[in-house]
């Protein structure tokens, strides 16, 4: 059990266990989630990257549990708020999975961003040497991680929308027709201040009509 006297040594000593204990629980969660998320994707690509995440993961996470129990203090068992809710994305029995990869990708992006704040907090601490040259190795990693995924994710969005555009369906003719609008920033504005208005006038005829 960790005693006061232990918090006040691990103080001293330049660690926060509060923001330690975070960053491990997100290491954790998200060692989970891309162990869950090897096992469901149909994705070879994104299955052989989950599985690399998943070990790399995991040897952060006991990095980390390693560096709190040199200052007595217990790593948090349980996964974090966030963490978890990254994780629940990713074991959806599926659900997620046949949703596009595009979902896939930005719950990734997300989840690694997550990951890169609770970094940020525990980087905030006055740390020791060794501790600090830890989480920065680690920070960089995940920094590196969100950014190839969001380049991926820049990457295939224009050619799914791409792909939106085709075919004869009803969807499909309705995206070729708006199309035009929705990629005009300035034609958009125009549309809904248009549409605004047209609202504005339908309600105040009718409202006049009622009370006649």
């Amino acid at each position: 059990m960790t005693t006061s006297e232990d918090k006040m040594v691990a103080a001293a000593d330049g660690i926060e266990p509060s923001a330690l204990k975070t960053l491990s629980a997100y290491l954790h969660d998200s060692h989970r989630g891309y162990d869950q998320g090897r096992r469901l994707t149909h994705d070879r690509f994104l299955r052989i990257e989950f599985t690399e995440l998943a070990e790399k993961r995991e040897k952060m996470a006991q990095d980390v549990d390693a560096l709190l129990r040199q200052h007595d203090e217990a790593p948090r068992k349980g996964g974090s708020t966030l963490g978890a809710a990254h994780r629940a994305f990713l074991d959806l029995k599926g659900t997620l999975f046949g949703q596009g990869r595009l979902r896939v990708l930005r719950e990734v992006v997300r989840g690694e961003a997550a990951l890169e704040d609770a970094y940020d907090e525990a980087l905030a601490a006055d740390l020791p040497v060794e501790a600090r040259q830890l989480l920065q190795r680690q920070h960089r990693q995940v920094r590196a991680t969100r950014d190839r995924y969001a380049a991926m994710l820049d990457h295939d969005e224009p050619q799914e929308q791409a792909l939106a555009l085709q075919g004869s369906g009803l969807v499909a003719r309705f995206n070729r027709l708006t199309q035009p609008v929705t990629s005009n920033p300035i034609l958009s504005a125009i549309v809904v201040t248009a549409v605004s208005v047209l609202t504005a006038r339908l309600l105040r005829s009718r409202s006049s009509h009622r009370y006649r």
